[in-house]
């Protein structure tokens, strides 16, 4: 069994050693080329394919540290964001530090790699020439013992060590410092407030076109018409204007609807807990709303977090089949200990079926990029046969 460990981690340590040198040195080289002849101009072709194979053999070394030692090595690249190609590649800090791995693996990679194979190979190679040595009448053949021995007793307890010790040295340099990963998080939020943003605008005009618009339109229409039998046929223009008054009741209905999916009145007004009161009013199943906070949130954050409980209330409304269901929301000093301090936590249950699809679910990544824009966070809680819970947590301020 240990020799089979021995044998593997020397194997392994086979594959990393000569990818290190082999790889590593002509990619370090060819990046600070880039970097150099970037002043002149030509050095901007040489970088994008250099910092390309470069990011292929960090994620080939993230894949050799988790399958091999079990190390995961998070990927730190920012999103493009839509900078140019050579102001993202220079930008971002995961460039400059998948360089400096580059040069601190070439030693590292080879020692570490070579390390475990050396061993096992040491080892049988005193033991081997202890008889050769005796025979010969060689007065120093103890010593093929004294370094054969050890090392061979020792190769099959050092040898996965070593490998885990580069992936180690890898992550510690490959992956994302707290700075980058916030930066990256902001990023990413940034990107998906904006896509939401445009994704509300198209829909507002498009609700406005289709709708509030053409009625309106035909609100003129007939009050035109009217105004050119109101003398010769009377009966005829006051039907247009019953018409019209019906069209324009219309229009006033889908204008204060579409209102509501902007910013509820309720809520500006009065704030978070009547607008969820107003929200469940008209629900199929009754929804409890239980609500203990001191202090109303800020405007945005309250906003978005009444979407994204609205959201979680549609989830169950469409897909849970539940009886009964139940809306939570808990302030930095409510609840007792469940209270997060500085943070509001919001729970969205039912008796539903559960199974809820965290992955494929289309409200549920609706909710998380709502909440992300301002670090909050979304869990979910659906075995098979229920109940869900809809976890909902985020900064006060």
């Amino acid at each position: 069994m240990r020799a089979s460990v021995a044998g593997q981690a020397a194997w392994r340590g086979l594959v990393i050693a000569p990818v290190s040198l082999l790889a590593g040195i002509p990619l370090l080289v060819l990046t600070v080329l880039a970097v150099a002849l970037l002043p002149l101009g030509v050095g901007a072709a040489l970088l994008r394919p250099a910092v390309a194979m470069t990011r292929g053999l960090a994620g080939a070394q993230r894949r050799i540290a988790r399958e091999w030692s079990g190390v995961e090595i998070a990927e730190p690249y920012l999103p493009r964001a839509g900078r140019g190609q050579l102001p993202w590649l220079l930008g971002d800090p995961a460039t400059w530090r998948d360089l400096l791995w580059l040069l601190v693996n070439v030693p590292v990679g080879l020692a570490l790699g070579l390390l475990p194979a050396t061993l096992a190979g040491w080892g049988v190679l005193g033991l081997l020439s202890v008889p050769a040595l005796a025979l010969s009448g060689a007065a120093f053949w103890p010593f093929g013992l004294a370094f054969g021995l050890p090392a061979l007793a020792l190769a099959p307890f050092a040898g996965r060590p070593l490998i885990r010790a580069q992936a180690l040295v890898a992550r510690s340099l490959l992956a994302p410092g707290d700075a980058s990963e916030r930066i990256s998080t902001l990023t990413e939020t940034r990107e998906h407030a904006t896509d939401d943003a445009q994704a509300e605008l198209r829909r507002i005009e498009r609700d406005l076109h289709d709708g509030a618009q053409a009625r309106l339109a035909a609100v003129g229409l007939s009050l035109g018409m009217a105004e050119d039998l109101v003398r010769e046929h009377p009966e005829q223009a006051i039907a247009l204007l019953a018409e019209a008054r019906r069209h324009s009741g219309d229009a006033l209905a889908e204008l204060r609807s579409l209102v509501r999916g902007i910013l509820p009145p309720v809520l500006a007004e009065r704030g978070l807990e009547d607008a969820l009161r107003a929200l469940v009013y008209s629900s199929p199943i009754p929804v409890e709303v239980r609500y203990d906070m001191d202090e109303r949130l800020p405007a945005p954050r309250e906003s978005a977090l009444y979407f994204a409980i609205a959201e979680a209330l549609a989830n169950v409304l469409k897909h849970s089949q539940a009886n009964h269901a139940r809306i939570l929301v808990l302030g930095p000093t409510g609840g007792g200990a469940r209270g997060a301090q500085g943070r509001v936590t919001a729970e969205v249950w039912d008796d539903g079926v559960g199974g809820a699809d965290v992955a494929n679910g289309q409200g549920l990544s609706g909710m998380r990029r709502r909440l992300a824009a301002f670090d909050g966070v979304v869990t979910v809680d659906s075995p098979v046969g229920g109940p869900t819970v809809v976890t909902l947590e985020m900064p006060c301020a």
